[in-house]
């Protein structure tokens, strides 16, 4: 279940030679896509394999979903609402530093 407004939803198990692109193309029917982002590796930059989609409204996720197992670039990609998910960035609901 999605939480409350959610408007992004993970992907994963995706080619590690998939871009940007590639990705949105096969969300297109989905809705307006505001912004992805894909998982690299905070060294080497290689992608992961997961992506982060976040959609313009809440109407989008609820397709993306719907297309969970749907082969892209010959692999089953498995979507999923994001939970605690900020284009901000930070930590989700805790925050700060405590004192």
């Amino acid at each position: 279940q999605p939480l409350p407004g959610c408007q992004t939803v993970f992907c994963g198990n995706l080619a590690f030679d998939l871009d940007e692109e590639t990705l949105r193309s096969a969300l297109k029917d989905c809705g307006s896509i505001r912004e992805v982002r894909m998982g690299r590796d905070r060294e080497t930059g290689d992608f992961k394999g997961f992506a982060h989609v976040h959609f313009e409204s809440a109407d989008g996720p609820q397709r993306a979903v719907g297309l969970s197992g749907t082969l892209v670039m010959g692999r089953p990609m498995w979507v999923d609402y994001a939970k605690e998910f900020s284009l901000e960035g930070g930590g989700g609901a805790r925050g700060g530093r405590g004192g």
